[in-house]
């Protein structure tokens, strides 16, 4: 244990001496974490973060050649020397900040986006990402609709079809989404193409009903009326009917006596 104390004593001179000297020693980490002491320096990690795009992500693209922009941040306690970011068909520095933003060119299909992050000391780290790139124009959003379907008196219609047509067609055919209203009248309609839809409801007994819409959010609320397909005379029922026609009956009999 003396030889160890001795030890701790001479490495301590010997410290000062080339502190004196202008020359500064550095700790290793077995020695400086013997404690529990935090790391620093170089045995920090360096920290990628990337905002955009996210891992999974797809994108539509109608310019060539396709690029994707890149953004995030680096955390490196020592200092950042560079930040490259490189995909299977090239590479781009993107400077040496705690912020990077720059595009790198992608091909269409699957592509695998790599961070690359070298601090001062040069430590470095890696940080990946997948990424799906179609050509041409993305698609339209997709919009949810929800609502209640009622007769005039305000009770609920069970059962109504509903359909939503989209103003884009696939292989000729609009592009429509269907449900059914619930025993409470009500309806969902979700992922319909686009704001532009035109709305079809039928139930038997009802007039059928085709409104053309344009929404104006992702999520909207739409209650629809029916009305019954035939209109009873007030007064008149089928029994009463009935009855007045066998009366009319028995007076024409009465009169031929």
């Amino acid at each position: 244990m003396n030889g160890t104390i001795g030890m701790r004593a001479l490495s301590m001179l010997f410290a000062v001496l080339l502190a004196s000297m202008g020359v500064v020693t550095v700790v290793s980490a077995s020695e400086e974490n013997s404690g529990n002491a935090p790391l620093t320096g170089i045995d920090a990690p360096i920290t990628i973060t990337v905002t955009s795009p996210t891992d999974g992500a797809e994108g539509w693209i109608d310019v060539v050649p396709p690029h994707v922009a890149v953004l995030g941040k680096i955390d490196a306690p020592s200092g950042i020397r560079s930040v490259v970011v490189q995909s299977e068909i090239g590479e781009v520095s993107c400077g040496n900040e705690t912020t990077f933003a720059c595009s790198v060119p992608v091909s269409k299909g699957e592509n695998r986006i790599t961070v690359i992050a070298t601090d001062n000391l040069g430590n470095r780290a890696e940080k990946s990402l997948n990424v799906t790139i179609h050509s041409g124009i993305p698609p339209p959003r997709a919009i949810n609709v929800s609502g209640r379907v009622t007769d005039p008196e305000g009770n609920p219609i069970h059962n109504a079809s509903m359909r939503f047509e989209s103003v884009f067609e696939l292989d000729d055919e609009p592009l429509s989404v269907t449900n059914t209203t619930g025993r409470d009248g009500r309806y969902l309609i979700e992922k319909a193409i686009g704001y532009d839809q035109t709305i079809i409801v039928q139930k038997e007994g009802y007039l059928p009903l085709q409104r053309e819409i344009i929404f104006e959010n992702l999520t909207n609320e739409l209650d629809l009326e029916l009305e019954p397909s035939g209109k009873e005379v007030p007064g008149f029922c089928l029994q009463a009917g009935i009855i007045g026609i066998l009366g009319a009956l028995l007076v024409l009999q009465g009169k031929k006596k």
